[in-house]
């Protein structure tokens, strides 16, 4: 009676288990898919309005070269200095042909010339402003600058860069310059994103993919509603993703403001995704899902009834042996003597075991091993920290289901351990490239001071807890440089910590600059231990400066006397060199230490004048 009693209780503990499980997994496959697929179109709609927003500032920036272009030209110029009125009949048609010849060029929507007092010398549009649209337009131009924004014209909307021609100091017109925000944008955007795209203007829809008209209606509607429903300028300005629930199909819709419309202007975009269309294969999946967890729960009734008629008591004596292998035991006894499955697999067990005490004595030297594949491979950690990050920020905005406060601390620990494993992958990452020479420079104009206070705001962060000054010399006489501030920021920093981090409490870091010729300056000085001058030299000359690993010790609070992973040198190196400079240090045991970035300084208007040149 209790073979059977323990028959039924193994088979039900075998069995029950595997149903759940099978369910489980059957449940959450679903709900993951579901979950991606949604996820997957909500971000394809958001990279959709990002491409949209980029669409219109590059045909801002077209009309804009184009504006510029045609006010310099003399044939363009003269029109607007002909003798007589801009209402004289032979000089507004003289005027009228020379528009038409520049725009037959330019094939823009609006191209319309003004005098200085706001009237029409000539029309070439393409598509002509009615009176309302003409209203809307500033009669000059005060500070002799041209203007880029939205033009609303009897429920149509133009993107329009208004441009001065100018004759010496003096404005004698303005170019009026405009391409239209409708049907074949809309389909322009369809064609690239695979979305429906619609355009609504004050709420009438301006173009449209959507095939209902009465999706059109509705959601231009639900568009308007919206955008006055939202509380701020800020608010209305923010893209919003909601399901729109149409004639045919329900869509998942990013809509937003239009970019450069103005205040109080209902100029709105939205883009969409059919969701019935993009979930059309989870039926089959589901069903495919169902039949698969039913072929596992026959599966496990079988599995759950052999187990528990015949293998108990050998399990047993194989979990045993396995308890005492981990133990290091690897002679315990197995006295299985069947010949059948449970015997073979006991003897294989036994070869096994044999094995696995070979095995564990290998471990030591792939533990070795192990530790310059990470080196080697520090780079790979940026996707799954990526991934990590992003989980991290679900939980933190309570996206996966609200937090208690030990789950909130628990989440800040663990962000604030990515962003310590991210700086190390980042910096390693960043020797990486130095030492393949791929370190590529996105120079800008750039303060020299706005940098260094970046770069020591970053070192005050690292050393809090800290006793060190950490002090900055604000240079106030050197221009703004053409530099790649993000990697200069970067080095600095890593000089500012290495300071901080060997200079004991009570003392002090500075960072400074100074423009010597040609050249631009940055010191980091401390008044730690300072470095002697053969391990200085031998620093600065190896792209890796860490040398001991048994004997590491590293601190994310800039700890006193902490090497840190040795990167911080070789990577203000390479951002010295790739700029075509150099990085020097001058110290002495005791005395402290003086980091140089020296640099060509290239002022920010030389880059101007040679691209007029």
């Amino acid at each position: 009676m209790k073979g059977v009693r323990l028959h039924w209780k193994i088979l039900f503990a075998t069995v029950l288990p595997l149903f759940g499980l099978t369910a489980a997994v059957l449940w959450t496959v679903n709900r993951s898919i579901t979950d991606q697929v949604q996820r997957n179109v909500r971000e394809d709609l958001i990279r959709a309005a990002s491409i949209f927003g980029d669409m219109l500032g590059a045909r801002s920036e077209e009309l804009a070269i184009a504006g510029q272009v045609i006010v310099q030209d003399p044939k363009f110029f003269s029109i607007l200095t002909l003798p007589g009125s801009a209402t004289d009949p032979q000089v507004r048609a003289t005027a009228e042909g020379v528009a038409g010849d520049f725009n037959g060029i330019t094939q823009a929507d609006l191209f319309v010339v003004f005098d200085t007092k706001g009237r029409v010398v000539a029309d070439a549009s393409r598509d002509p402003l009615g009176e309302s649209g003409r209203r809307g337009l500033p009669s000059r131009l005060d500070d002799g600058h041209p203007r880029s924004g939205i033009l609303v014209d009897r429920g149509r909307h133009f993107q329009i860069t208004q441009t001065p021609v100018l004759a010496g100091p003096r404005m004698v017109g303005v170019l009026l310059l405009g391409a239209g925000i409708g049907q074949d944008l809309a389909e322009r955007l369809r064609t690239l994103t695979r979305s429906e795209v619609t355009f609504v203007s004050n709420g009438v829809v301006t173009g449209s993919t959507l095939e209902a008209s009465s999706d059109r209606r509705t959601l231009a509607a639900m568009l308007s509603e919206r955008a006055t429903n939202r509380t701020t300028q800020e608010a209305r300005a923010e893209a919003s993703v909601f399901t729109f629930p149409g004639a045919t199909s329900r869509y998942i819709t990013v809509a937003g403001a239009i970019r450069g419309s103005a205040p109080g202007e209902e100029q709105l975009f939205a883009v969409q995704r059919s969701l019935d269309a993009e979930t059309a294969f989870l039926s089959q999946m589901r069903m495919k899902l169902l039949e698969l967890g039913l072929l596992g729960a026959v599966l496990s009734l079988g599995l759950g009834y052999v187990i528990s008629r015949g293998i108990t008591a050998p399990v047993r004596t194989l979990v045993r042996g396995a308890e005492e292998m981990e133990r290091g035991n690897y002679d315990y006894p197995l006295q299985v003597r069947s010949r059948d499955e449970i015997g073979y697999l006991a003897v294989r067990f036994r070869d096994m075991r044999q094995q696995q005490r070979v095995y564990v004595k290998s471990l030591e030297e792939v533990a070795r091993l192990k530790g310059d594949f990470i080196d080697v491979a520090s780079h790979e950690l940026r996707t799954p920290l990526s991934v990590l990050k992003g989980f991290l920020e679900l939980l933190s905005l309570e996206r996966l289901g609200p937090l208690t406060p030990n789950q909130r601390e628990a989440t800040a620990a663990m962000e604030g351990s990515v962003s310590a494993l991210t700086r190390i992958a980042e910096d390693a990452w960043r020797v990486a490239q130095i030492q393949s020479r791929r370190l590529v420079l996105a120079t800008g104009a750039h303060d020299v001071g706005s940098i260094l206070e970046e770069a020591v705001g970053r070192a005050r962060v690292a050393g809090r807890g800290r006793k060190v000054e950490v002090r900055l010399l604000r240079p106030s006489s050197i221009p703004q440089l053409l530099l790649d501030g993000p990697r200069l920021v970067e080095a600095v920093a890593h000089l500012v910590c290495n300071g901080v981090r060997f200079t004991p409490d009570g003392g002090s870091v500075t960072a400074s600059a100074a423009l010597d010729g040609e050249d631009l300056l940055i010191h980091v000085a401390d008044t730690g231990e300072g470095i002697a001058a053969d391990r200085l030299e031998k620093l600065l000359e190896r792209s890796f400066a860490f040398r001991d690993t048994l004997n590491h010790h590293s601190s994310s609070t800039l700890e006193y006397g902490s090497e840190g992973l040795g990167l911080g040198i070789p990577i203000a190196r390479g951002v010295a060199e790739a700029h075509g400079g150099v990085l020097t240090a001058r110290s002495g045991a005791g005395s402290g230490s003086v980091f140089t970035l020296r640099i060509p300084a290239r002022p920010a208007f030389q880059r101007n004048q040679e691209e007029a040149a």
